[in-house]
């Protein structure tokens, strides 16, 4: 009874420090409590074999112990805080292999794209914050005039380029793919690709393009 006992105990001080450190939340980039996440789940690992989890009773798998150290950095680095006997029963179990990713998740753009939306109707782009720094314009939020400003923060070579892009998306409808060089805050231009859709605004005459743009040195 006595070890039954320590066994959800320790369950449960596992899930009250992953709800303490994180709450539902993914481990962060880069934290130290990582060391103290791991010294928990792994204390008791010969617990729970035949049920492959770390912690007798906490429900997390091989898999997900693996997803976590990889969200938390570099995981070579986490792997090599688990005990060896540990990282070869996660071997044994296929826990090690590539996490795989869906093509549909593949395909969205990650949070280094920048998202914008233009109203051909008024020519006013507005865009986050990511696409603001992407093309030189600022560093939060908002909006601004398309011919008037957002064009002239590209390089002058590729103005017209991506003015009769646009152009041909808008009258076609054809998806919008384009590369251009943004004028960087201290003068140098870097390269940028975006790619956009037509979609009808609340107005019958009403077009607007929405897209992303990311860096494409």
């Amino acid at each position: 009874m006595d070890r039954e006992h320590h066994l959800r105990r320790r369950a449960e001080q596992v899930r009250q420090l992953l709800d303490g450190l994180w709450g539902d939340e993914d481990p962060p980039s880069r934290d130290p409590r990582l060391t103290v996440l791991v010294d928990a789940l792994t204390g008791d690992d010969e617990n729970g074999r035949g049920e492959q989890v770390v912690v007798h009773g906490d429900g997390l798998t091989y898999r997900r112990l693996v997803e976590a150290l990889t969200a938390a950095g570099d995981p070579c680095t986490g792997l090599g805080r688990l005990p060896p006997a540990l990282v070869e029963r996660l071997r044994h179990a296929g826990a090690l292999e590539p996490l795989r990713v869906s093509r549909g998740m593949a395909a969205l753009p990650d949070e280094h794209a920048g998202a914008w939306e233009l109203d051909s109707g008024t020519g006013v782009l507005s865009f986050d914050s990511v696409t603001a720094r992407l093309l030189g314009v600022g560093h939060t939020e908002g909006w601004c005039d398309m011919e008037s400003t957002g064009l002239r923060a590209l390089h002058p070579d590729d103005q017209f380029h991506v003015a009769s892009a646009l152009e041909e998306t808008l009258t076609t409808r054809r998806p919008y793919q384009v590369r251009f060089r943004a004028r960087l805050p201290h003068g140098d231009y870097a390269w940028r690709a975006s790619r956009a859709r037509v979609v009808s605004g609340d107005r019958h005459d009403s077009v607007h393009l929405v897209g992303f743009v990311a860096a494409d040195d």
